[in-house]
């Protein structure tokens, strides 16, 4: 499969057509510290998984086990929303996210999977992406922190957090739990009962058959 590669703070591949489940969250959210601390814990048991597991697979497993349980650990530091400013609980600020999301959509620049806009974090999964994706990302965290800050009448501070998390789903298994996740994000936060509830949750009528 042809490749591109993309740069965020490594370079990256990113195949041409490859579904990339991203995460991005406002600045300030989660203080340095709690990030260290959660940094910290998944270095030293990685350390101790490659001390006491020798057989590459299991590694591998192991590796990717706990990629999952220090990402929940993130997200949940997010869902609690205990640090930092919560600006896209207002619903015009989530609405232009939301609106920004489908405008490059039905541009044809991706094809748009899923997105849920949380009041301090964002999640999306798009494919087909036609351009390097940081590059799409960053024209999105400009048009929608320009248009916030001026519902917010703010100047002169950052409204997104430099940084955004993706990773590249391989499989249709992991797709569909990806899928969920997403858009079960609201329900697990407290927020909704039902996913379907959430006011600032899509999913592509195309993958119905993946909605929880």
């Amino acid at each position: 499969m042809p490749k591109e590669y993309y740069r965020r703070r490594l370079p990256h591949i990113q195949p041409k057509n490859g579904v990339f489940n991203i995460t991005f969250r406002l600045a300030g959210t989660l203080p340095k510290e709690k990030l260290l601390q959660l940094k910290d814990e998944k270095e030293f048991r990685i350390a101790q998984l490659r001390k006491t597991i020798e057989d590459e697979e299991s590694l591998r497993i192991s590796l990717q086990k706990e990629q999952i349980l220090y990402l929940g650990k993130y997200d949940a530091l997010l869902d609690s929303g205990t640090y930092g400013p919560t600006f896209l609980k207002q619903k015009a600020i989530a609405k232009i996210v939301a609106d920004c999301f489908m405008y490059w959509h039905q541009k044809g620049r991706y094809k748009l999977v899923c997105y849920s806009v949380m009041p301090n974090h964002v999640h999306v999964i798009l494919y087909k992406i036609q351009k390097p994706l940081f590059r799409i990302l960053q024209t999105i965290k400009i048009y929608t922190a320009k248009e916030a800050n001026k519902v917010l009448n703010r100047t002169g501070e950052p409204f997104w957090h430099p940084e955004s998390y993706d990773n590249l789903i391989r499989n249709r298994e992991g797709f569909r739990d990806k899928v969920q996740y997403v858009l079960l994000n609201a329900v697990k936060a407290n927020i909704v009962k039902r996913w379907q509830d959430f006011e600032f949750v899509y999913l592509n009528p195309e993958f119905e058959q993946y909605a929880p």
